[in-house]
């Protein structure tokens, strides 16, 4: 009976022992993690006040995410107009960005938009357009930006005259199989016009 009990104690004792030692390895990280998201967020508010004088700036949370902090931030002004603004910091707070890039499902959207414009590409789809014209832009930026420029056809310059004697008064102007559709278009227009999918 008294070896039973001495068991029991020891084992206690081993559990506590454990439990105590297991706390002390766990503490240091959590106090450090949070230490840091403290300075980096008072880094962060800083800045926010400097940018916008009479601004009050204070942290609401901060999370780790991917390696960074992930800090959400609420600005008060004069009027008491309280708006929110989230923000990603390096752990050092030495670099901060507002916006982030989810990698793989910007992949997956660029990739299935390159392989559209190809499609376009292999249908004859030619657009033309000036460099820097708004609607020109436009039209690129519908179809998923500098990819899409291999469907351009440039009436710039010494092309002015070509585009002209083709029949093409405004820009941006898209042609399939000899017919000009002028203005921006739509996604859903290439999709109709040329059976090409997204």
């Amino acid at each position: 009976m008294k070896n039973k009990q001495l068991f029991l104690v020891l084992s206690a004792v081993v559990v506590i022992a454990v439990i105590v030692f297991a706390i002390g390895l766990l503490k240091p990280n959590l106090s450090g993690l949070f230490a840091g998201g403290q300075d980096v967020s008072s880094k962060v508010e800083k800045l926010y006040e400097l940018v916008n004088p009479g601004v009050d700036v204070s942290t609401v949370k901060v999370d780790e995410v991917s390696g960074m902090y992930k800090v959400l931030l609420k600005a008060v002004d004069a009027s008491g107009t309280a708006t929110y603004r989230e923000v990603y910091v390096t752990k050092d707070g030495e670099l901060m960005t507002e916006s982030m890039v989810i990698v793989a499902q910007s992949t997956d959207v660029l990739t299935r938009t390159n392989k559209f414009v190809d499609c376009l590409e292999s249908k004859g789809v030619k657009i033309f357009g000036v460099a820097n014209h708004t609607g020109t832009l436009l039209q690129f930026n519908v179809l998923g930006g500098n990819y899409a420029t291999k469907l351009y056809g440039s009436c710039d310059g010494q092309f002015t005259q070509q585009c002209i004697d083709a029949g093409i008064t405004e820009v941006p102007t898209t042609i399939y199989e000899g017919k000009g559709y002028a203005g921006a278009q739509s996604i859903e227009f290439f999709q109709k016009l040329t059976g090409c999918a997204l």
